[in-house]
């Protein structure tokens, strides 16, 4: 039997607040997004710059590790040949992150596709046929099958006609 990398009690966190998982002050502002926070709590993930943790001076001086809150630096961290546009994910892969964010905010060359900073960008984990992610319109951990996850985002970023995609990643 195949072994999860994700925790298996994501169901029982569906309908919780970040401040659930993260102590510090970012985990209580409601106004920022928190999805790539979510996610990186679970997974214990600290790439790039940004972490909960350095968000303020109190922050720094509490014994805690921060994670991660930023989807470019997560999907920037993803190695590049495990990474690619959703809907040519291997059938094999059952288990990834799932990313959206408009095409405008990405750049592709022969060998790399790299996310930037455009706000309009969200991630998930995909896992058990389902996208587990952080609902910032709610403020909670919420849980969608992947048909729902793209048109809620396809709506929801793809106004005024912009091209919105999707991409997935390996875990780091």
């Amino acid at each position: 039997m195949k072994t999860s990398l994700v925790p298996t009690n994501l169901d029982t966190l569906v309908g919780d607040h970040i401040s659930t998982l993260c102590p510090h002050s970012i985990g209580k502002r409601d106004k920022d997004n928190h999805c790539a926070h979510f996610f990186s709590h679970i997974m214990g993930y600290n790439v790039g710059v940004a972490n909960c943790k350095n968000y303020t001076w109190s922050d720094k001086q509490l014994d805690t590790t921060g994670v991660t809150i930023r989807v470019d630096d997560l999907f920037n961290s993803s190695l590049s040949n495990l990474k690619g546009d959703w809907a040519n994910k291997p059938k094999s892969l059952t288990e990834c992150l799932i990313y959206v964010t408009r095409e405008s905010n990405i750049t592709r060359n022969a060998t790399s596709i790299r996310m930037g900073s455009n706000s309009v960008k969200h991630v998930g984990v995909f896992t058990n046929g389902k996208v587990y992610h952080y609902g910032n319109t709610k403020e909670e951990i919420t849980c969608d099958l992947p048909e729902k996850f793209i048109s809620k985002f396809t709506q929801s970023y793809g106004g005024n006609s912009k091209k919105v995609s999707f991409f997935y990643s390996w875990f780091l």
